[in-house]
């Protein structure tokens, strides 16, 4: 005889798979209306994009996404277009390393996984920050294990842009994370002490001087001796995580590493 708990879940798959069937979908890639079904992780998708996204997308555009593999920098996880050889420091990191030690995403920024974040950032489809930040904590564990990492800390956004968005995507991937240890999330260790024009567009050089001192940390000391993984939705030049990373060095964190979704090519 099934218990209370075993026929509640039974009857919400039912309801769930009635509504399914009766109410397809739009796809976000595509926009197609579809009907969901069992995506199901497979070779082609090793981090498990296709059943997390198996509500969003349709089984075409859920295979139109690529992780992130090796070769890589082996410091700012720049996916290199050759697919021979191994991990290794890009041109970039050799002349300019930075603060931050090293940075590591999901996918690629592009095509399904690209859509996703769009929709989650500009569409108020806030119901993607669970499986995204899903699929985020997946790629956290491939690459950092239990002790590695204090404090998790979430990108801030300017008070202006959170007041227009409403959210900062970057606290609702990671605020379901179920931590090892004594690792801790901390919503307002950084904060964006002004606000500044879009990224969209801006070379890399002015991307570093549009960015510059605009974060600061919210509280003296908190970071400082601890190990900081830094969590935001894309990473592309590496300007914003890079002006977060030199604040929390400068309150004495031990170390800072970078998680993000997706990582632009």
């Amino acid at each position: 005889m099934l218990s209370r708990t075993m026929l509640s879940r039974v009857l919400k798959r039912l309801v769930q798979s009635m509504g399914d069937a009766l109410f397809p979908a739009n796809c976000l890639g595509c926009g197609q209306l579809f009907h969901h079904d069992a995506g199901k992780p497979s070779k082609s998708h090793p981090k498990g994009f296709s059943c997390a996204m198996a509500a969003y997308f349709c089984g075409h555009c859920r295979g139109q996404w690529t992780a992130v593999t090796s070769p890589l920098c082996c410091r700012c996880g720049l996916v290199f277009k050759s697919r021979e050889g191994e991990d290794h420091l890009c041109g970039r990191c050799l002349e300019r390393p930075g603060t931050f030690t090293r940075a590591r995403a999901a996918g690629i920024y592009d095509n399904a996984l690209k859509a996703a974040i769009h929709a989650l950032k500009f569409k108020d489809q806030v119901s993607l920050a669970g499986p995204l930040g899903a699929l985020l904590f997946d790629t956290y564990r491939d690459y950092w294990t239990a002790g590695d990492i204090d404090v998790v800390a979430p990108v801030p956004l300017h008070r202006q842009r959170f007041r227009q968005r409403g959210f900062n995507q970057a606290y609702l991937l990671v605020r379901r994370w179920a931590l090892p240890g004594e690792t801790v999330v901390i919503r307002d260790l950084l904060v964006r002490t002004r606000a500044t024009a879009p990224q969209t567009g801006l070379d890399r050089q002015q991307r570093r001087i549009n960015i510059k001192n605009a974060f600061s940390v919210s509280r003296r000391n908190q970071s400082a001796g601890r190990r900081v993984l830094l969590v935001d939705d894309v990473l592309t030049t590496g300007a914003t995580v890079g002006a977060c990373s030199d604040a929390l060095i400068r309150d004495g964190a031990k170390r800072v590493d970078v998680l993000t979704l997706a990582r632009a090519l």
